[in-house]
């Protein structure tokens, strides 16, 4: 489907509230984060579910990721389309089959309120009442989210990117910068959102990018925008909600210039950042982070929430969410922190946290400063400041990195 998109979805932003899980397997959740992992009650699913499947899905298309296989229906055109950009996928002629490893059915003609429900036990999704497009990709992750460290392996809410023959990860929420940094004309891109990382090295879960576009420029952000220009060339452009806070871009990642297209696995990461948009001012621009300070400040997931990312966020919000991704992580936080630290410690990663957001003066760092601090934090062009807790149980260490001086910064 060679065709370009601009269109505008409602909510504009994903819907946790509508948002439900169903079966068994739901006692294998995290109990302590109740808004991020709501149980529902297994009559309204089966209910819901037989309406939704008596509907026609004319669109119909599969693929796999993460050793999962997806089938998705949906009644959209330009939600197919999106389904096409973001994941390796193909057509089918046929409802979704009933071998394969979970369906999504997506429904933009029954009139209800925002729904999302994952059925764990028949390993079903069921979405309607939203046309926001970041709903089916943010189900597919949750899917990631929930299966993967029942496998050993660790699922990520971040983007990753090869910089001067290293593997760097960047860990955060939506709008605090995953897509904008790891987009550096200097970086070869990986993914820009979601990863998996395991013994073997890293894997991305797509083969597109959703790009947060409310703010930039072709002066800052070169690579972004030559990758929607490439994109809007090949007819695989989808603009989302132009005008609003939660503006985006979807296209596949083969559009964006240096990203990597010719393998599935990648070295294990050097460097690991963990980005806060700290909207107090507080956190320096960069700080290295040792022992339990990285478990704590992983599963403290500090950040300010940006306006548009979720349905009725209309202003700046602090927020603390786990994993810095909660809603795609429903199993105990632990379970993911305890993998984090496998990896790193196995690995012997550096972890560094990075404020995307203001400095003491209310400003926002200018983003050719942040590049600038990463970039040397990867190639360990700094000196530590270091604080140091010495209690034997949890030694922790953090750091506040003097930089080499920024010409021209």
């Amino acid at each position: 489907m060679l065709f370009n998109v601009n269109v505008n979805t409602y909510p504009t932003g994903r819907s946790p509230k509508g948002k439900f899980y169903f079966g068994e397997n739901t006692s294998k959740l995290c109990k302590d984060r109740p808004k991020d992992c709501q149980i529902g009650n297994m009559l309204d699913y089966e209910q819901f579910a037989e309406k939704m499947k008596s509907c026609d899905y004319e669109h119909k298309s599969m693929f796999r990721t993460c050793g999962i296989d997806f089938n998705v229906a949906t009644t959209s055109v330009i939600h197919d389309k999106f389904v096409g950009n973001m994941f390796s996928y193909t057509k089918l002629n046929s409802m979704p089959s009933l071998t394969n490893d979970w369906t999504i059915y997506h429904n933009m003609e029954i009139k209800t309120n925002p729904t999302v429900y994952i059925n764990l036990d028949e390993k079903e999704v069921l979405i309607a009442g939203t046309s926001f497009l970041g709903e089916i990709k943010k189900c597919v992750f949750t899917i990631i989210g929930y299966s993967m460290p029942l496998q050993g392996r660790f699922p990520m809410h971040c983007s990753a990117f090869e910089y001067n023959d290293n593997t760097a990860l960047m860990f955060g929420l939506s709008g605090t910068g995953k897509t904008t940094l790891s987009a550096d004309p200097e970086y070869q891109l990986i993914g820009d959102d979601e990863i998996v990382w395991d013994e073997a090295g890293l894997t991305y879960v797509e083969t597109g990018c959703y790009a947060k576009t409310d703010g930039l420029n072709r002066e800052t952000q070169p690579t972004i925008f030559q990758a929607m220009d490439n994109a809007k060339s090949l007819g695989m452009i989808i603009i989302e909600n132009e005008k609003e806070p939660n503006a985006r871009s979807s296209y596949p990642i083969h559009c964006v210039p240096n990203a990597i297209t010719n393998k599935a696995l990648f070295d294990h990461p050097k460097d690991v950042f963990f980005l806060a948009l700290d909207a107090t001012g507080t956190l320096p621009a960069v700080s290295k982070i040792e022992g339990m300070g990285i478990r704590k400040l992983f599963e403290t997931g500090y950040t300010s929430k940006m306006p548009g990312t979720e349905d009725g966020v209309n202003e700046i919000q602090k927020v603390y969410s786990p994993c810095y991704g909660s809603p795609f992580m429903p199993l105990p936080v632990k379970t993911y922190s305890d993998l984090l630290m496998d990896r790193v410690t196995e690995e012997d990663s550096n972890v560094f946290l990075v404020n995307t957001g203001m400095d003491k003066t209310g400003n926002r760092f200018p983003l050719d400063k942040t590049r600038a601090c990463i970039k040397q934090a990867i190639n360990g062009e700094y000196t530590t400041n270091d604080i140091e807790w010495t209690n034997p149980i949890q030694p922790c260490k953090v750091g506040t990195i003097q930089l080499k001086e920024l010409v021209g910064v």
